[in-house]
């Protein structure tokens, strides 16, 4: 099989090269079925509190967050699927997301796996996705296991928007979830050298994320500080 050979996602069916072991569209796994995350997993995933906390602090981006938007996700819930059909497609994945999110953050598993691949199929289907919603993809990839998949998502962010705080924040996460310190401290001083620059742009994102995104200023300052001693 070539290069160029093309197959469709076993995930959301976008068309990506053959020999791809992640969609670009929707981040799935390509070759084997992705695991659930595992009880066992959860005290790991917490490390990256940070960012996942502000997430839950906002809910979602301001396209699926009308008045009253988090009650019917919280936690203790039936696990039920949120009323979408009044939705557009964008507010139904934010709010997929936002349900996956409320999920980890009360440390339900089962719900998490449930919505999860729910949220990344609802995603994979909008087409081109702008940074806010692969920061949303990949805090759920990141979450139920698939750090490559995540980072394959700021690497996406990067790519539209250099230097992007959201990104940054990401790879931290992800850093923070697989142990790796240098990869952590690196994203953090990549977001505090560019956070002037790329705040003043006063991207919606940004503004949607304001909570996080300065928890996560605090945070890196003092890794970085601590890390300079």
């Amino acid at each position: 099989m070539n290069a160029t050979a093309k197959k469709s996602c076993s995930n959301c069916g976008a068309s990506i090269n053959a020999s791809a072991q992640f969609c670009h569209a929707c981040g799935a796994k390509q070759g084997a079925e992705s695991k659930p995350l595992s009880p066992g997993l959860i005290g790991l995933v917490a490390l990256a509190v940070v960012v996942v906390v502000a997430v839950i602090a906002y809910g979602v981006g301001r396209s699926s967050n009308p008045a009253g938007a988090a009650a019917p996700f919280a936690a203790g819930g039936t696990g039920a699927l949120p009323d979408l059909s009044n939705m557009s497609p964008r507010e139904q994945a934010d709010r997929l997301f936002n349900r996956v999110m409320t999920a980890h953050e009360a440390g339900d598993v089962a719900q998490m796996n449930q919505f999860a691949p729910m949220a990344l199929s609802a995603y994979g289907n909008l087409g081109p996705l702008d940074p806010d919603a692969h920061y949303h993809v990949g805090l759920v990839q990141a979450i139920t296991g698939n750090s490559a998949g995540a980072l394959a998502r700021a690497d996406s962010m990067d790519a539209q928007v250099p230097h992007h705080l959201l990104a940054a924040m990401l790879r931290s996460s992800v850093a923070q979830m697989t142990g790796d310190t240098a990869a952590g401290l690196a994203a953090s001083r990549d977001f505090l050298e560019h956070y002037d620059e790329q705040i003043v742009t006063g991207r919606q994102e940004y503004i949607d994320h304001q909570r996080g995104i300065e928890m996560f200023k605090s945070d890196a300052e003092s890794r970085v500080g601590g890390a300079a001693k």
